[in-house]
């Protein structure tokens, strides 16, 4: 989801390459489908509800657990909901099946042509009548365990079904005299899905992402490649209401696996991997407030060397939420991430200039929702980090062996059933998206032109 993301292609991933064009029938057939389509979407979605299969197990409107009543940005009802594994009852379908499905089709057009665009696509101009496709499997297992797990098929790039965000967890309480928890167990595939905030790579905006655009830029930090590609288990516990920990490791996944379930991912990652998380959260009548700290140390051997490259994460974050239920949303979320990186095997290799750099991600974004159905959100993001000629190569596609990249994404969205005009249960965001950089890839000369707009029909079903 991203997705999501959470998830869904990550913000840093690079443009594929392909070589073959499009004829212009083609491109006219897919057009027509494609409007076909976003029409059929946007007039004909079938009841459904945010994660549809959480919504019927637990009797609760989607504005119950999602901010603009569509996900994945939380409530505190959504976050406890998560934090109790999945597993709350309530609704009326007592033995439902916890089978859900989302649809998106788009269109982008950037102000640069690409020069070697997805096979089977234009230049520019893009309408992808089915940009994603998931299923999930999303419920209540047992009174203490449950799970949201989800295959998407992706198209332009991939046209594959892969393996996306897994979230297995049990979850009990306990009171120990004056002290009150929940204590949880989360069995995962990408750092960061386990948590509860939309500050962390796995949730953070933009939940939905053109498969066109650059997002955030070629470089981005380990811990936000990982996903699919590596599996671990966390522990963790919320104490009082107040303070959450939580802490594992993960280990990649193997050749094997990682074709059965087409994870892709950052490459072979090495051993056990640690990743920590601890936050702080309060609230204050209609307010919430967290502020924490996230942490991962990866290995990963690029195939080059004996040895691995060190990718050291620490990261600070902070959210402000308002929720006065049902006129008015606020939310704010930030965070900043600092990686330290040990490229030992590629400096012998040649690979890079360096033996260690750093790398910097800024990613700050505002949001306001009126009656859960209009909503508007600008987000800044800035990558900054050492200069590393071979690394950051004009071969790699960069400038003056550079990785900074910044610029303002501005998103207005409609969710015409977030306020449950006509029924309660349907779920469905149209969105328009515009992203400015005001430096792409080391350098500030036609950044530009890699300036997008994205225009998206999602749905549940």
């Amino acid at each position: 989801m991203q997705e999501q993301h959470a998830s869904a292609a990550l913000p840093g991933s690079r443009r594929r390459l392909a070589s073959s064009k499009v004829s212009s029938g083609a491109q006219l057939r897919r057009w027509l489908f494609g409007l076909a389509t976003l029409s059929g979407v946007a007039f004909m979605a079938t009841p459904a509800q945010a994660v549809p299969a959480f919504a019927r197990q637990t009797g609760q409107d989607c504005i119950a657990c999602h901010v603009g009543g569509f996900g994945p940005q939380l409530t505190p009802f959504g976050r406890a909901f998560k934090l109790g594994g999945y597993t709350l009852q309530g609704g009326s379908e007592k033995h439902h099946i916890p089978l859900s499905a989302m649809l998106v089709a788009s269109y982008t057009h950037t102000t640069d042509d690409s020069t070697q665009p997805f096979a089977g696509f234009s230049a520019n101009d893009n309408l992808t009548a089915l940009q994603q496709a998931s299923v999930f499997l999303a419920g209540r297992i047992t009174d203490h365990v449950g799970v949201l797990g989800q295959f998407t098929y992706s198209d332009p790039g991939s046209q594959s079904v892969g393996w996306d965000n897994t979230d297995i967890r049990f979850a009990h309480d306990y009171q120990f005299g004056s002290t009150n928890g929940v204590f949880g167990v989360s069995l995962n595939n990408n750092p960061t899905v386990s948590d509860l905030w939309n500050t962390v790579p796995a949730w953070q905006f933009g939940f939905m992402t053109s498969p066109f655009g650059q997002g955030y830029g070629p470089a981005a930090p380990m811990i936000s490649q990982l996903g699919a590609a590596v599996i671990g288990t966390t522990a963790y516990t919320l104490v009082d209401n107040h303070w959450y920990v939580e802490a594992g490791a993960y280990h990649g996944i193997s050749n094997w696996w990682n074709q059965q379930l087409r994870a892709g991912g950052a490459g072979a990652v090495s051993g056990y991997n640690p990743y920590w998380r601890l936050t702080y959260s309060t609230s204050k009548g209609l307010s919430n407030y967290e502020v924490g700290l996230v942490g991962m140390d990866t290995k990963v051997n690029d195939g080059v060397g004996a040895s691995n490259n060190e990718f050291k994460d620490y990261g600070v974050d902070a959210s402000y939420q308002y929720i006065d239920g049902g006129t008015n949303s606020v939310t704010v979320n930030g965070l900043f991430m600092r990686e330290k990186q040990d490229y030992s095997s590629d400096y012998v290799a040649a690979n890079s200039s360096n033996s260690s750099n750093t790398l910097n991600f800024l990613n700050v974004n505002a949001a306001y929702w009126f009656q859960n159905t209009y909503g508007a959100t600008i987000q800044f993001f800035d990558t900054t980090g050492s200069t590393d000629a071979a690394l950051y190569s004009s071969n790699n596609g960069y400038n003056n062996g550079n990785p900074g990249t910044s610029g303002v994404v501005w998103e207005l969205d409609w969710n015409p059933f977030g306020k449950s005009w006509t029924n309660p249960e349907k779920n469905l965001r149209l969105g328009l998206q515009y992203t400015t950089y005001n430096k792409f890839a080391g350098s500030s000369q036609g950044a530009s032109g890699n300036n997008s707009l994205f225009v998206y029909v999602w749905t549940a079903i």
